[in-house]
């Protein structure tokens, strides 16, 4: 296989824009890491504490698919990646709706958070989606992931965009010890 297993607890860090961040001592791929869980961003799908299997993929090959959960080289530190759920992958038709058009919809369905209801996004980003949405024509293009934390506000692609398939360094599981 291209890419290797590794076996790491992460740290997820809580910062001020309520981003998961996965903290290392010099974090490079492929390496084995130990770290711990903490933070409110990802809450719902990790709590802090949990242990994840890290599935690193230096040459960018690794299939990825809606549901899992990237772990992303797209923040203020590349040191320090951060941890989002794919939702959207390339080719789906992406738009907002409802009633203060502050839920994404993609291929017809809302983006849901961990509890099942639907992820609704800051109202002042409604601007910023708009303007991502416009400059892709609602079509995620090829190479292009939509990534979503599970609380308003988070730093995803509501803020950032979408995320090219470079960006992505690997996925993350959680781990159930034996």
């Amino acid at each position: 296989m291209a890419f290797r297993f590794f076996w790491l607890s992460v740290f997820i860090l809580v910062s001020t824009a309520q981003s998961a961040w996965i903290w290392g001592q010099n974090l490079t791929f492929p390496k084995r890491q130990m770290s711990v869980l903490l933070g409110h961003s990802m809450r719902g799908w990790f709590n802090h504490g949990d242990s994840l299997e890290l599935w690193l993929d230096s040459t960018a090959k690794m299939p990825l698919n809606r549901g899992d959960f990237a772990i992303l080289n797209k923040g203020g530190n590349p040191k320090i990646p951060i941890l989002k759920k794919i939702v959207g992958l390339p080719g789906d038709s992406l738009y907002l709706g409802g009633a203060d058009s502050c839920f994404l919809f993609i291929n017809g369905s809302p983006v849901r958070g961990p509890s099942g209801a639907e992820l609704k996004f800051p109202l002042k980003r409604k601007k910023l989606i708009i303007s991502m949405l416009k400059r892709i024509k609602g079509v995620l293009p090829p190479a292009l992931f939509w990534v979503t934390g599970s609380s308003p506000g988070t730093h995803d692609s509501s803020l950032f965009g979408p995320v090219h398939r470079s960006q992505i360094m690997g996925i993350a599981k959680p781990h159930v010890l034996p």
